[in-house]
């Protein structure tokens, strides 16, 4: 078996299928003007733009029997150059920097003319979803990765905002959300052009649905399909996931199997999450100002401001592949509500500990006192305290964690107009792709906070797009 039909196998993908063909084995035939598959940020990103300027019939199909995908159980930090907030904070920054940032942390790897249209909109996303009812705190931050202080943070929990806003938004200009929509297969007309798509539903009928103006894919990446993951980094086979139970790439198969071109496949980031005989993701690491990560013997081992690539490499080659997170209360405190319910979680499923000194909390990890205690005076003694917050407020926590497959930097390759090529560079007629089912942008490493950067973006540039393209 050749190796692409073997990766097929694992999500057992259904054929190309032309418009004649496909009709006889059809339940249903029905027709939109604009189909978007998936409704995670960038699905509903692009839902509520469209629905903006387009007043045809918009259909949204997930598979899943809620909406939200990745973004909704993400850290909810956004990264986008804002003078706004970052000028009265005196961090200045601009689109050169988050250009450089984003290039420079992806080894160079990334496309500069997807990065250039990225930092250059983003700015613009950032205004349309604040208009949209979007709201954030009035501040930014350098979260885990982030390597700047430019991420956005919103002021409802996680995701929740951008998904409750911009689903709301969509449904009030006349988009229609369908949830246990599983999309299985692409149609292509005898022009080549992208026409519609087939899906099943909850009792696995089969439907067809056409769209007069577009496809517009917004599913995902394959991160929580550890097969297909271990297919390109077999290092990776048995790590946890925190991506939802809806990324597991049978659309991007689909679409490859109608000539779209798949790329950098193999760049899947890791982050600190649940150690594979744990219970609960606590996530000390959010805030790149207030943690360290020690080994199983109590020492720091890497400066956790690295990139995420290089952090991944750092903490796979600790022993056990397993490291812990450490913070004080400032920094507990600093989080919230729901990082804190999950960190109360953990000590109770013991992925999480806590002592009211650095000795009791060694002794509760099990790792040598006298290592910690010097990993984290040493810390104190070195950083920038204008940048960085000793650890030196009791209690003090910590956090058992390995890498866990958080992000799938691979997938369909795109134009700067969000439209899908082929293998040969060529755009595929009436098909746009937006979000983590796309490759290019990121190259080996994202920068923490540009991952909802590049949904909402995308989003809202494939529906504009989707919208002026004949």
């Amino acid at each position: 078996m050749k190796r692409r039909d073997f990766i097929y196998s694992l999500i057992g993908t259904s054929a190309i299928c032309s418009s004649s063909t496909c009709n006889a084995f059809l339940n249903f035939h029905e027709e939109a003007g604009i189909i978007i598959v998936g409704a995670g940020g960038a699905g509903l990103a692009a839902a509520a733009r469209a629905s903006e300027l387009y007043k045809g019939k918009i259909v949204v199909l997930e598979k899943q029997s809620k909406i939200g995908g990745n973004t909704l159980i993400s850290g909810g930090y956004l990264g986008v150059v804002d003078p706004k907030r970052q000028g009265p904070l005196m961090i200045f920054d601009n689109e050169e920097k988050h250009f450089h940032d984003i290039y420079s942390k992806g080894e160079k790897q990334g496309d500069p003319d997807l990065i250039r249209t990225l930092v250059r909109h983003s700015p613009r996303m950032l205004e349309w979803i604040e208009a949209q009812g979007v709201q954030f705190q009035n501040t930014v931050i350098e979260i885990y990765g982030s390597h700047y202080p430019r991420c956005h943070v919103p002021s409802l929990p996680n995701g929740l905002g951008y998904i409750n806003t911009l689903s709301e938004k969509a449904m009030e200009n006349g988009t229609e959300i369908r949830k246990n929509c599983k999309v299985t297969t692409l149609i292509r007309d005898k022009n080549g052009r992208v026409s519609g798509v087939q899906y099943t539903d909850s009792s696995n009928k089969l439907f067809s649905l056409y769209a007069k103006k577009a496809v517009i894919l917004t599913a995902g990446g394959f991160g929580a399909n550890t097969k297909l993951v271990a297919m390109y980094d077999s290092r990776l086979a048995n790590l946890t996931h925190n991506c939802g139970p809806g990324s597991t790439g049978e659309v991007l198969l689909a679409a490859e199997k109608i000539g779209c071109e798949l790329i950098q496949m193999e760049n899947i980031q890791c982050l600190p999450g649940v150690h594979p005989t744990g219970k609960i993701r606590v996530r000390f690491h959010n805030d790149v100002s207030r943690f360290i990560l020690v080994n199983s013997e109590g020492n720091r081992f890497t400066d956790e401001g690295e990139s995420r690539n290089l952090l991944k490499e750092a903490v796979l080659n600790q022993p056990g592949k397993m490291c812990f997170s450490v913070i004080d209360n400032d920094g507990f405190n600093s989080y919230d509500l729901l990082m804190r319910r999950d960190a109360i979680r953990g000590i109770e499923s013991g992925d999480a500990f806590k002592g009211d000194t650095l000795e009791e909390l060694a002794f509760k990890m099990k790792v040598p006192a006298k290592n910690l205690k010097k990993a984290v005076q040493t810390y104190n003694e070195t950083i920038n305290k204008g940048i960085n917050n000793p650890i030196i407020k009791p209690p003090f926590w910590s956090a058992r964690t390995s890498m866990s497959i958080h992000y799938t930097m691979g997938g369909l390759r795109i134009n700067s107009k969000a439209q899908c090529l082929d293998r040969t560079g060529n755009v595929i007629s009436g098909l746009f792709a937006a979000g983590e089912c796309t490759g290019g942008i990121h190259g080996k490493n994202r920068i923490g906070g540009n991952g909802i950067c590049d949904a909402l973006t995308y989003g809202m540039i494939a529906a504009e797009s989707a919208i002026n393209t004949n």
